[in-house]
């Protein structure tokens, strides 16, 4: 780990007791990151490329900070978007340990839960490659391109729809 890695790390565990503090009276065991994956309504998202969809859509495209109604009203910007930037690295890393057959079927679920037709949505998926801003914005290349290419394989199997598992 880089020294600049620590002290992200080290940055984001200090924001993220100092949120937790806020929320003095929940019990022990609710961390403020269990307290804002509920408050934020990702349970009932479907999976998890879906919330991270989600997330990278609360990011500012300029500033890279994260801003949702509440948690930034409660929290205060930096505060906030610290929290929702743990979550978002957390949903990805668990994206990241995934078996492709994994993606083909949260590609499917997303799919359906966006309501839109799956030949349009592959097809600018795989021009547009918007995918491509829903990565945290500190993750190292390699992590990237490994989501990326997940991902890619994972609309190429939809596309020939003969191989794609049922899920």
């Amino acid at each position: 780990m880089t020294w600049q890695s620590e002290w992200r790390n080290n940055g984001a565990r200090m924001r993220l007791e100092s949120a937790d503090h806020q929320y003095g009276s929940l019990p022990r065991e609710q961390s403020a990151i269990a307290v804002a994956y509920d408050e934020i309504g990702l349970q009932y998202l479907p999976n998890n490329l879906t919330r991270m969809i989600y997330l990278a859509s609360l990011r500012d495209c300029n500033s890279g900070v994260y801003l949702h109604p509440e948690l930034t009203k409660r929290l205060g910007i930096q505060a906030a978007s610290a929290l929702l930037g743990d979550i978002h690295n957390e949903i990805f890393r668990r994206l990241l340990e995934s078996h492709l057959s994994d993606y083909v079927c949260q590609l499917q679920d997303y799919i359906r839960y966006s309501k839109t037709d799956s030949h349009t949505m592959l097809h600018n998926w795989q021009s547009l490659q918007a995918y491509r801003a829903t990565v945290p914005l500190q993750t190292e290349k390699i992590w990237s391109e490994i989501f990326f290419l997940n991902i890619e394989t994972g609309i190429a199997v939809l596309q020939k729809n003969r191989l794609a598992p049922a899920c």
